[in-house]
């Protein structure tokens, strides 16, 4: 692996995000390329961690040039002021992913895919149905664990966990990930409570109110791959991550639950859907296949 200087992309309000270029050995090179973002409470090294390892790992040895994006306030992403908290879900979805997705493809030539995990699956694709012109930059997309919260299923503990962390993110102006061990990185204040009132009126909207995102999915039309854990019941069931693939405008959308009812050899979670041995050895292959198979000429 041929691992390249990170640079720093500008955003808005001051931010800058980091990104960082993987590439295959040039005998090896198929091409196409991957961009990479975490979800929520993490950062680059979900997908490439200690010693190299990881997802974006697995795919550089097969080939692709891999773009590893953080998201504002998360990794080695660069902000005006490290007491500043002051944004939510709308600056992931409108400012960050987009600028990580032209960033990437300004540095390649060939078709880039985009790989999420968790929430930023759902912020990419919000991103793509709001710039029509950005689903241009993209070859596909794969989302893993992605689903928007409601209260239709996790029952009390869902109610309990979603409200603590509004009423942490409200009392701290952040949710202290970190301290509580849920992750390498903090998120901000308001973000969480745009997540409670979702989980609470079953919405799916921008902060102010005035973009109903979910309407707005219909607008995404290009190739979708969405892979959900089959045990993954808290943070983002099969049924939530069905019903949001069913949302998306695109004619070309694949959806796999993933899990024994599959005829694959576990039940996955919300987190071993992208890291282990056994995603290296089930999942990833899947994926692998599908860009393959949606690379410019194979349809």
């Amino acid at each position: 692996m041929q691992t390249q200087e990170p640079e720093f992309i500008p955003t808005s309000e001051g931010h800058a995000l980091h990104l960082r270029c993987v590439r295959p050995e040039p005998a090896a090179a198929n091409g196409a390329a991957i961009l990479f973002i975490h979800g929520l409470f993490s950062d680059s090294r979900f997908f490439l961690g200690a010693g190299d390892q990881g997802a974006a790992r697995y795919f550089v040895e097969r080939g692709y040039t891999v773009f590893l994006g953080e998201l504002r306030g998360h990794g080695r992403s660069r902000r005006p002021s490290p007491t500043r908290w002051d944004w939510g879900f709308d600056a992931y979805a409108r400012h960050d992913l987009p600028d990580l997705i032209r960033a990437a493809k300004a540095r390649h030539d060939g078709p880039l895919f985009l790989l999420c995990h968790s929430m930023s699956g759902y912020a990419a694709l919000v991103g793509l149905a709001l710039d029509l012109a950005l689903q241009s930059q993209l070859a596909g997309v794969v989302t893993l664990s992605s689903a928007i919260n409601d209260y239709s299923d996790g029952g009390v503990k869902k109610r309990f966990m979603v409200g603590l962390g509004a009423t942490l993110g409200a009392l701290l102006g952040r949710f202290p990930a970190k301290a509580l061990k849920q992750g390498p990185a903090d998120e901000p204040g308001r973000l969480m409570r745009q997540f409670a009132a979702w989980a609470r009126d079953g919405s799916f909207t921008s902060e102010d109110g005035r973009t109903d995102y979910w309407q707005a999915l219909d607008g995404v039309t290009l190739p979708v791959y969405a892979g959900i854990g089959q045990a993954d019941v808290f943070h983002a069931s099969p049924a939530r991550g069905q019903k949001l693939v069913d949302r998306l405008g695109s004619a070309d959308k694949t959806f796999s639950v993933l899990g024994t009812g599959a005829g694959l050899a576990r039940d996955y979670g919300h987190v071993d859907v992208a890291r282990g041995k056994h995603a290296e050895a089930e999942v990833f292959p899947a994926i692998d296949a599908w860009m393959q198979a949606h690379l410019p000429g194979k349809n």
